[in-house]
């Protein structure tokens, strides 16, 4: 996944600018096994009238919680702030991750 780009700040008190909403909600869909019960995200571009009732920003505060390990998530993506930034480097953690593992199964056979 190439790494996700911001202009604005998305979810609570974020500008929610739609092409942000949309890579956000992109983002998350391809982290969604981190972040479970979540079910995959409508990719619509929109958080709602109410952002803080929005199943966007509910996954941006499980992935705040479980992956940043943030005590208070806001709920809240600010361009190359902390939560930005692991969503960015998180799929390069799990790719490594990935390929720790195939190797050390090789070495098996």
């Amino acid at each position: 996944m190439p790494a996700m780009k911001l202009i604005q700040s998305v979810g609570i008190g974020g500008a929610n600018k739609p092409d942000d909403v949309k890579a956000v909600q992109t983002a998350l869909n391809s982290l969604l096994s981190l972040i479970t019960p979540t079910q995959k995200l409508k990719v619509d571009s929109r958080l709602g009238s109410r952002p803080e009732n929005s199943k966007t920003v509910a996954a941006i505060k499980l992935f705040q919680s479980k992956v940043v390990n943030m005590v208070r998530p806001d709920g809240k993506i600010d361009p190359n702030g902390r939560t930005h930034s692991e969503i960015n480097v998180t799929p390069i953690l799990i790719g490594i991750a990935l390929l720790v593992q195939l190797r050390c199964l090789s070495c098996l056979i």
